[in-house]
């Protein structure tokens, strides 16, 4: 086969001064905003009009003047960390008796201030570089690190409720006022907001400074998290041609295609992450597969420790039972399958390849035959396959030998898609949230919770066996959903219906922290973890045939292979996690989400968070530049270059 050597390549000065140079227009108004009073424009929280307004401080308080022609001068007071230098009151990093938000109804637990003590039990205040941490806001109306949606440049922005809905504002100093809906279910949102626990402390030896986010991602000194699922680009050849693609793929006129050995790099790389090493990996593209290397670059990512392999894919190789076999014996764990609905008609416009509903089936069922588990990918579109989200979740469980995971994926307005359409195409997570509660029987405000909430089970496994575990301590806007247990007859049971959550994840962050401390298991801390599962569980909404023993095989199931595959799978039930992830756009851009992004990039130039490499930034166009060739070369895998159309 054709190896590109591109590792070996000396890059061009042209795509290295276009990085560079993109750096240094991100940060270009970063004296915009450095200090008070800033003027503005924003919405009139009276007459709803947008007027010209000035953020100042007051006292300890950082306030809005809205200055309406019609309505007068009128203040709001806005949660900030930009000019308080990370200094909150502790309500706002603690939840209260007096101060958490509103529940569905109050807490199973006989301690009412239970969900009080849930977050932040000892956050790091700078991470292990020694850049401060600024914390997590929770209140609206606050401000927000954003971007102009025109020139990629970092703005001054803020998050405010209106008419239940959560929205976000900005005025760039050259190109004017922008407005986005960020969640269409204020209260959804501001649940999510309470339910993220302590932030992470970033890396040990960070390869960039990091003055200034995300202009100086690679990873820089102001990163917080460590990687959950880390991402490697294979190639930007597709054998498709999606409208929806944020990749670009195929469309570039050049060739990026790192060959086996820069790929093994760039997996050093995530293995050498300190002080948690990555665990997982995904590949993808353009479409992975078709790389020439792309089963001896699977292997080799089992070798160096990687425990779980995963591909995102369009399902077209796969759907050839020879290569789904070759993969599954190469190494490959789970596929990340494109799945934007059930039968052919809701691929006409997301995806325009007429006869891939064939493919997937086919894709599936070979899938099922080589013992792989699938994660179903459905970037959603608002008035476009919004109706499928029901369908989906339906057809999941009706396949939930071979179907693990549903990770919904609100479009985002990057790539090739049209910023135009972004006000009548946009789909939130509290979209979502309703669209799932519609097709299962879940109830949003009790079921649905943040990724991070889970982020204490790594950590508690973590303290209890010594490896590093994945501890998805992302921003609480990033993802949202549950996740159900389901029943030998079909049946759908969300967690939270079955166990306390919020008590138990609560418990296991604190029993973690203490078993760290101590630096040991001991006896008392096993009969303390069984209590806690015990203390936890309802037996009486539990599904047929579920006890507490079978339950917590079932936790372990979800993050160890050996209990959740093969002959272990018998021992447990049947999970199927249903959950969204808004990856960010220059139109709702916020730059603490990218602090804390659990999804990272290995490249060539360094290492990436997603949401600066793909949307934002888009650091992927200059990377790919520097790192690639001009012509595909001959003995590669079959590319397909026709357009197809609806």
């Amino acid at each position: 086969m054709t190896q590109i050597a591109l590792g070996q390549q000396k890059p061009a000065d042209a795509p290295s001064v276009e990085l560079e140079q993109l750096r240094r227009s991100v940060r270009r108004f970063e004296n915009a905003f450095s200090s008070l009073p800033v003027a503005t424009r924003a919405t009139c929280p009276l007459c709803r009009e947008v007027v010209p307004a000035e953020f100042n401080q007051k006292g300890e308080q950082i306030v809005l003047t809205y200055n309406c022609p019609d309505c007068g001068e009128n203040t709001e007071v806005h949660a900030d960390t930009i000019w308080m230098g990370g200094t909150v009151k502790p309500k706002e990093v603690r939840l209260g008796r007096d101060s958490r938000p509103p529940r569905p109804s109050e807490s199973r637990s006989s301690d009412p201030d239970s969900l009080g003590r849930a977050t932040h039990l000892a956050s790091p205040t700078h991470t292990l570089s020694g850049s401060p941490i600024q914390p997590i806001l929770r209140r609206l109306p606050r401000t927000v690190e954003t971007l102009c949606p025109e020139c990629c440049a970092v703005i001054l922005g803020r998050y405010f409720v209106e008419d239940g809905a959560v929205y976000i504002e900005k005025t760039c100093p050259e190109h004017g006022y922008f407005r986005d809906r960020v969640s269409s279910d204020a209260l959804l949102y501001s649940k999510a907001a309470w339910w993220t626990f302590e932030d992470a402390p970033g890396q040990r030896s960070p390869a960039r400074s990091g003055e200034r986010c995300p202009s100086d991602c690679g990873l820089c000194g102001q990163h917080l998290s460590a990687s959950c699922l880390a991402q490697i680009d294979l190639t930007n050849r597709c054998n498709m041609r999606c409208p929806v693609c944020f990749a670009n793929s195929g469309a570039n006129g050049y060739v990026y295609e790192p060959d086996f050995e820069q790929v093994t790099k760039q997996l050093q790389a995530l293995r050498e992450m300190d002080p948690t090493p990555a665990t997982a990996i995904q590949f993808t593209g353009g479409e992975p597969t078709i790389h020439p290397d792309f089963l001896p670059i699977v292997s080799a990512a089992g070798e160096m420790g990687f425990s779980h392999i995963q591909v995102a894919t369009n399902g077209i190789r796969f759907a050839e039972a020879d290569f789904a076999a070759a993969a599954a014996d190469a190494g490959v764990h789970t596929l990340y399958l494109q799945f934007d609905g059930i039968g052919e008609e809701p691929y006409r416009q997301t995806r325009n390849y007429p006869g891939i509903w064939e493919k997937k089936l086919a894709c599936i069922e070979n899938c099922r035959r080589a013992g792989l588990k699938i994660c179903l990918v459905p970037t959603i579109l608002n008035g476009v396959n919004d109706e499928q989200v029901g369908e989906i979740f339906r057809y999941a469980v009706a396949n939930i030998d071979v179907i693990s995971a549903i990770s919904y994926q609100p479009v985002s307005f990057s790539g090739r898609a049209d910023p135009s359409e972004v006000a009548s195409r946009r789909y939130t997570l509290g979209d979502l949230a309703h669209g799932i509660a519609g097709a299962s029987g879940a109830e949003p405000l009790r079921d649905m919770y943040p990724l991070s909430i889970v982020a204490p089970l790594g950590q508690f496994l973590q303290a209890i066996t010594g490896d590093p575990k994945i501890r998805p301590s992302c921003h609480p806007d990033c993802a949202f959903g549950t996740y159900f247990l389901v029943s030998p007859d079909g049946q759908t049971f969300p967690f939270p219906q079955v166990v306390d959550v919020e008590g138990m994840f609560s418990d296991m962050n604190r029993l973690a922290k203490r078993i760290e401390g101590r630096g040991r298991l001991t006896w008392l801390d096993k009969m303390a973890i069984f209590r806690m599962f015990k203390r936890h569980f309802r037996p009486d909404a539990a599904p047929p045939g579920l006890d507490v023993k079978k339950f917590v095989r079932s936790l372990q199931g979800m993050v160890d292979k050996r209990l959740g595959r093969g002959e272990g799978e018998k021992h447990t039930y049947k999970t199927l996690l249903c959950a969204g992830m808004h990856f960010q756009d220059r139109y709702n851009y916020d730059v603490q989400r990218v602090r804390r992004c659990v999804i990272l990039y290995s490249t060539p130039e360094g290492i990436i968070p997603f949401c600066a490499y793909n949307c934002g930034p888009e650091y992927r166009a200059p990377v790919e530049k520097k790192f690639s060739v001009k012509h595909r070369p001959a003995g590669n895998a079959v590319e397909t270059t026709k357009k197809h159309k609806s």
